[in-house]
């Protein structure tokens, strides 16, 4: 009985992260008319999908448990770069029959995604994040943001004039849905992982990125399949969302303690990893349907790697 209890709490928790994603996309989709894909994708779907996994770093962070922190700061971005993109590329072209054209405003991404990881590459030959680290990496979220917003004000006069109301009440009820459930989400999953006895750090690399990005996911999907923009913001989204992962996520971690990278150096890596995946094959503006399986198989291998690294 306390076990069926366990797996009906658990749908009933699924169909609500289900839901707050269909606001999210409904809502973001609207949105791009009055915003353009810079700011929806970039930084309003990619603040609120980094959303859960905050929480969940700050939450680690206060209970002083620095590698789970660490994995599911850049856990995402592992998933998001290699199967995320790969399944939304797939999708897309089975849906809309053409390769993914990514719009031109993800320049602005790209060129912030480049700094992301040189930062990651940096902190990593120091070796280890700390104050100093972490207040650097968070400026560098502060810059992306204020870039975001001044370009947005230069051309903000060529966007569509009318009524906000309608995406913001989708986008402000899906992301207090995310906030609320994606967190119990995780904790169900954790559970679920930790019946079949898997190592905490590799645990919050796969296991709770996975949770912690579905509502991502879902909405990406959705996107794609509203309109033929939607798989370009979906993209942005994820790019968004995973540069506040490597900055601000790591930033956090960094203040709240002195953490050495020799003993997460696979997980870590392979995030460093991830986000030259995503540069290399999203730096053309296109994602082609081979590419998209290549990155689905990318991730098999460093999921693989990092279980038995």
């Amino acid at each position: 009985m306390k076990m069926l209890l366990f797996w009906l709490e658990f749908i009933g928790i699924f169909i609500a992260v289900f839901v707050s994603a269909e606001l999210l996309a409904k809502g973001a989709d609207d949105l791009e008319d009055f915003l353009g894909q810079g700011i929806t994708g970039g930084i309003v779907l990619g603040f609120l999908t980094a959303l859960p996994e905050t929480i969940f770093v700050i939450v680690a962070s206060l209970e002083g448990s620095f590698d789970v922190a660490l994995g599911s700061a850049i856990g995402g971005n592992v998933l998001l770069f290699t199967l995320g993109i790969g399944l939304v590329g797939v999708f897309y072209a089975l849906k809309w029959r053409t390769a993914l054209q990514i719009s031109s405003e993800y320049s602005v991404e790209n060129i912030f995604l480049i700094v992301t990881t040189i930062g990651m590459l940096l902190v990593l030959i120091y070796g280890k994040l700390n104050i100093i680290t972490g207040l650097l990496f968070i400026l560098i979220y502060v810059i992306y943001v204020v870039y975001r917003v001044a370009k947005f004000r230069r051309e903000g006069m060529k966007r569509e004039k009318g009524n906000l109301m309608k995406p913001v009440a989708f986008i402000i009820a899906g992301g207090v849905l995310l906030v609320v459930f994606s967190h119990y989400f995780v904790e169900y999953i954790n559970e679920i992982a930790t019946m079949f006895s898997v190592p905490a750090i590799w645990l919050s690399l796969v296991i709770a990125p996975i949770a912690g990005e579905l509502e991502e996911k879902l909405s990406a999907f959705r996107l794609v399949q509203m309109s033929k923009d939607g798989g370009s913001l979906s993209i942005l989204s994820f790019v968004g969302s995973k540069i506040e992962n490597a900055t601000v996520l790591l930033g956090i971690i960094g203040i709240f303690t002195d953490y050495e990278l020799q003993q997460a150096l696979p997980e870590y890596i392979s995030a460093l990893v991830a986000n030259i995946i995503a540069l290399y094959v999203l730096f053309d503006k296109k994602l082609k349907i081979f590419e998209s399986i290549i990155l689905i198989v990318i991730y098999v291998i460093i999921v693989i790697l990092s279980f038995y690294l």
